[in-house]
């Protein structure tokens, strides 16, 4: 995978950032003009203030405007399920997607909003299924893994783009405030998941200083693997067995799981770093996925096999 670019200016953190950094830094700008210069007694300080008051504003503005285009352009980046908020932003080398449909929709209704949004051409499944489960981008992977808790009853949170240490989702069963137990999430189908990302993820547990872990994956995992898990406090759940917990849950929780599994562009990957959908490139190495912000993040995955 490329590295990312080792410097950026605030312009860039804007442009591929949430509009809430925008907003962020519109805000400060403001305030620093409007409120922070005029307050300055200092006549040399105030003076040079003053010069660069118009500046501000204008920074301010733009810094506005792209926080304005951006929240009018996302298509919600966390969404609201059950009784919990789930900020559904995640990350992790493999794959997933950001957006989301309004819940109160009627099926009629998110039908339409499917097929004029994103990929009216595509056929989508109208039931959950272990190749539906494959199919999905690694992002989605992450959202269906966390909407399952979440339709459990448990209060589920999944962690932000970006390194994540190691936790892709968050569980909270009591009333510490704390996580009783975290989770792993890995779209992997066209290889096992070994007994090193175990070590990895109890790495992370002891660090953590939490008992209980599980590790989702599509695919499957190695003997060893298993074995590790085992003796360690970590439930392996690959995708036979995903299906299976989320077939026992109520006909309306498994409808709102498949409408989440299935909307928008879920088989193309999203990007670790900015969440926007990725294009498949051509490289000296072959074929393989490319941010489409491109050259400010260089994020790449391979192709799924």
């Amino acid at each position: 995978m490329a590295r990312r670019p080792k410097q950026q200016t605030l312009l860039d953190i804007a442009i591929t950032g949430s509009w809430k950094v925008s907003a962020t830094f519109a805000v400060v700008l403001f305030v620093i003009t409007l409120f922070v210069i005029p307050s300055i007694t200092n006549h040399i300080l105030r003076a040079f203030s003053l010069a660069l008051k118009p500046v501000g504003l204008i920074l301010a503005v733009i810094f506005g405007f792209i926080a304005l285009v951006k929240f009018l352009r996302q298509k919600a980046p966390s969404y609201q399920y059950g009784s919990f908020q789930q900020n559904v932003e995640s990350k992790s080398a493999d794959w997933r997607d950001t957006r989301t449909t309004p819940k109160e929709m009627s099926d009629a209704e998110r039908s339409f909003f499917l097929s004029v949004n994103r990929g009216s051409h595509i056929e989508r499944p109208t039931d959950l299924s272990l190749k539906l489960i494959r199919d999905i981008e690694w992002k989605k992977f992450e959202e269906l893994s966390t909407a399952y808790y979440v339709e459990k009853g448990i209060r589920a949170e999944a962690t932000s783009l970006g390194a994540d240490g190691g936790i892709d989702i968050k569980l909270y069963q009591d009333d510490s405030g704390s996580p009783t137990s975290i989770v792993q999430c890995k779209a992997w189908n066209s290889r096992q998941v070994g007994v090193k990302q175990i070590r990895e993820f109890l790495g992370v547990m002891t660090h953590e200083k939490i008992a209980k872990g599980f590790y989702m994956s599509s695919g499957e995992y190695s003997d060893d693997a298993k074995k590790t898990a085992k003796t360690n406090g970590i439930t392996l759940i690959d995708g036979e067995m995903l299906l299976m917990m989320i077939k026992r849950l109520p006909e309306e929780s498994q409808k709102r799981l498949l409408a989440l599994a299935t909307e928008g562009d879920y088989t193309t990957p999203s990007c670790p770093s900015c969440g926007v959908k990725m294009i498949k490139r051509s490289g000296k190495r072959g074929d393989f996925w490319g941010c489409k912000n491109y050259p400010r993040c260089r994020q790449m995955l391979h192709l799924r096999s």
